[in-house]
């Protein structure tokens, strides 16, 4: 595409169906995610074709995945779903989200994920808490004076019994009776269940992405309209550098920047 800076300033675009000539033009080509349906980087290259910063594009509202090797003992899990709290970041205020979990042959993916991944940076933890709501480890002793169930059984009153027997199998002495485990040992069962650590390897990709994070650096675009700092060159919707959570807010950034930019160019291109 070019641009002619003359009195009549215009764009003339190359197409296969012959030159196109604009006095403005609107860029709502979305970002990478789900390549099958199209999703190209037009958008990305017309930024900077013109001289606009772009924040380096990432799948996000993306499953998470790990390596084979640290993934199999979980496997047997994929497609069990349970609600969960994940957290992600360091300091006095990590980004947190309660939602459900769905576990899948090669990580973890579901809502709680999905969004998580938004803010995960690779090479990052997650935090995963299995029973948010639940005081596990004083349950758990509290409940070693009235059964004689193992442990993986009394597990089960909380979690899918798939999870406990999982979360259960590689430790010895987690196979016992309830009454026979050291109040020591249900504590740190109750702590691995709510914090456990994770580093995932990856996501899924463009191709499982919902949205793209980064596009068109937002400093370089006008609040109010959406027009760049290149004259009459706009850029609305997801190739914008503006990512939302699950539940249609990423819908309510494309109509609500598209509004912007067309009432921009109405007072742009209203007769004098």
């Amino acid at each position: 595409m070019q641009f002619s800076d003359s009195p009549q300033a215009h764009y003339t675009a190359q197409t296969s169906q012959g030159d196109v000539t604009a006095s403005a033009v609107v860029v709502a080509t979305g970002g990478l995610s789900i390549p099958k349906m199209g999703a190209t980087d037009l958008g990305y290259r017309l930024a900077r074709q013109f001289g606009l910063n772009l924040i380096e594009p990432r799948p996000a509202l993306v499953p998470l995945t790990f390596s084979a090797a640290e993934w199999q003992p979980y496997v047997a899990l994929a497609g069990l779903s349970l609600p969960v709290t994940v957290s992600t970041g360091t300091g006095k205020s990590p980004i947190r989200f309660h939602e459900d979990l769905l576990f899948t042959h090669r990580g973890l993916s579901g809502p709680a994920v999905l969004q998580i991944s938004s803010y995960w940076q690779p090479n990052g933890e997650i935090r995963l808490n299995l029973l948010p709501d639940t005081a596990l480890a004083a349950a758990l002793i509290s409940a070693k004076q009235s059964t004689k169930k193992t442990l993986p059984n009394a597990l089960s009153a909380w979690l899918p019994a798939r999870v406990a027997d999982t979360w259960t199998a590689a430790q010895p002495q987690w196979q016992r009776s309830l009454p026979d485990t050291p109040d020591k040992a249900l504590e740190q069962i109750a702590n691995a269940l709510q914090a456990w650590a994770l580093t995932p390897s990856g996501t899924e990709g463009y191709a499982k992405a919902e949205v793209t994070a980064g596009g068109v650096d937002t400093r370089d675009l006008s609040q109010q309209t959406m027009e760049s700092k290149q004259p009459g060159l706009y850029f609305i919707g997801e190739v914008v550098d503006v990512t939302g959570w699950l539940g249609g807010y990423n819908f309510q950034w494309a109509w609500s920047s598209a509004h912007a930019c067309a009432m921009g160019l109405a007072a742009r291109l209203k007769p004098l």
